[in-house]
């Protein structure tokens, strides 16, 4: 009996022990998936480098467009997307907490990035929506800058939903906020800045 008793411990723990290791074993691979987060890039300047002037009213002829947007690693329960450009700091509206310049939602879950000049309006052709800026502009509305002020730093943010919004096509920024929580499922920030001297 004691015979068979040590080779049911140590067949059982072989087993155990093997077990084990299989997670050990997958796990590189588990971390390397995880670590794939949603990532917005804009190709036309780098991360929290200053962003050229066609893409603020300092462009020539005052005719801004808005930056090509690109993004990667998309979470599998994504069902859209919003993108909102603000300006969080030091900006010319000290009055505002945030300065909001463009905002766009609903924007299909097979999208993958918007091009260069997007167009103004609130319904685009690909069914999402546009919101109002804080200028009144429906679309993007280019950062400005005011001379002598400083650099300031402007924000595009990224938000993947694991639904489509239900909200009117005049939905305004804080309305978008408040439908978007608790839907969030992957988000990122690309920074951009913006300076002009006296003499500019």
């Amino acid at each position: 009996m004691n015979l068979r008793w040590l080779v049911c411990v140590l067949a059982c723990g072989g087993a155990v022990a093997a077990a084990q290791e299989r997670p050990r074993e997958q796990a590189p691979e588990a971390a390397r998936v995880q670590r794939a987060r949603l990532l917005l890039t804009i190709p036309s300047f780098s991360d929290a480098g200053p962003i050229p002037l066609q893409f603020t009213c300092y462009a020539d002829g005052r005719t801004a467009v808005s930056p090509p947007l690109r993004w990667v690693n998309v979470p599998e329960a994504t069902r859209s997307f919003v993108v909102m450009a603000t300006g969080p700091e030091n900006h010319r509206r000290r009055s505002h907490t945030v300065a909001f310049f463009w905002g766009r939602w609903n924007i299909p879950a097979s999208t993958t990035q918007l091009a260069q000049g997007q167009p103004l309006g609130a319904e685009q052709p690909d069914g999402s929506r546009q919101m109002e800026s804080d200028d009144g502009i429906v679309g993007y509305d280019p950062p400005c800058a005011p001379p002598g002020a400083g650099p300031i730093h402007y924000q595009f943010k990224l938000y993947a939903l694991d639904q489509m919004l239900s909200l009117p096509s005049n939905a305004t920024r804080d309305a978008v906020l408040q439908a978007m929580d608790g839907h969030i499922v992957g988000a990122s920030t690309y920074y951009g800045v913006l300076e002009r001297l006296p003499q500019q």
